[in-house]
């Protein structure tokens, strides 16, 4: 993500002017929310950014609204680090203990776009959020995101990174839009975690993903998995019998065995391939048939697939 620092410190000191909150206020870059919350809990948020919408803005009404794809995962970057800082800081505190402007003083620039001419230019050149401190309004820019390929809203990213980027290189890992600490996210890139430890994860979401991520070594050589069907084109079928943890986290009437597919790529054997199979087409018993089911075709056109070309 690029951030144009100038331009939207700019931006930002007209916007203040505009609504009367620029007086005695230092306005500068920190590279994240978190470092962003620790300012304000030290010198206090600034009140009268309470009544920020209700406040004169002269003419600055945007032209345009925009439709923003990434606003989901920008909102789930947030919530996280909102969730990360107030356990880290607060987590022994009611809510009523909690101070205020935990949840109530961050202004974000994709929510006010919509009604900001200002603030939509201001995003366009990077700004994350603004949080108002006394005496100091904090901008943060927006963090790279890492997102699925067909739900660009939904946080991502399996190849090492993390899903959430901030400027100073630090930030947070998702899978598929739930969130794993950066021990738990290596641990299960690099093949470290067994059935039994993805069992023993508090998080069912956690659970779930991580299940799938499992190498065929760990399912097969680690576990208990049985080999059900070698199918005419190869396709290994296996039950691998649901540890009591993840068992529960399936629905009614789920039952107590996963299903997957092992095969080898005939162009490269040393490629290999795991697929989770739907329990009502893999209790079948037929590896090529749950085959033709992973891709969304009959098992006739599965099978004739060997004879073209």
């Amino acid at each position: 993500m690029v951030f144009d620092e100038q331009a939207v410190l700019d931006v930002v000191r007209e916007f203040c002017r505009r609504r009367r909150v620029d007086a005695g206020v230092r306005i500068r870059v920190v590279s994240n929310l978190d470092a962003a919350f620790d300012v304000v809990a030290l010198k206090g948020p600034d009140n009268r950014w309470r009544s920020i919408v209700a406040r004169p803005c002269g003419d600055d009404f945007p032209r345009s609204h925009s439709d923003y794809a990434m606003a989901p995962a920008e909102r789930a970057a947030y919530d996280h680090a909102f969730r990360q800082y107030d356990h880290r800081n607060f987590s022994c505190l009611t809510k009523r203990g909690r101070p205020w402007w935990l949840s109530h003083v961050v202004v974000s620039a994709t929510q006010w776009a919509q009604r900001s001419e200002l603030i939509q230019a201001a995003r366009n050149d990077g700004l994350g959020w603004m949080v108002p401190a006394n005496k100091d309004l904090l901008v943060v820019p927006r963090p790279t995101l890492r997102c699925l390929e067909d739900q660009p809203g939904v946080l991502h990213d399996d190849d090492g990174r993390m899903a959430v980027e901030w400027s100073d290189g630090t930030g947070f890992h998702f899978l598929r839009g739930t969130a794993f600490g950066a021990r738990l996210y290596g641990r299960l890139m690099s093949g470290q975690l067994s059935v039994d430890h993805v069992a023993a994860l508090d998080d069912v979401d956690q659970r779930s993903i991580a299940l799938t991520y499992l190498t065929f070594e760990q399912l097969v050589t680690k576990s208990d998995a049985r080999l059900l069907n070698i199918g005419a084109k190869g396709t290994r079928l296996y039950r691998l019998r649901l540890p009591t943890a993840i068992a529960r986290d399936r629905v009614r009437g789920y039952g107590m065995y996963d299903y997957f597919i092992h095969m080898r790529d005939a162009s490269h054997p040393e490629r290999e391939f795991i697929e989770w199979v739907d329990p009502k087409v893999g209790v079948l018993g037929d590896a090529e048939r749950c085959q033709a089911h992973a891709f969304g075709i009959t098992i006739d056109e599965w099978m004739s697939i060997e004879y073209e070309g």
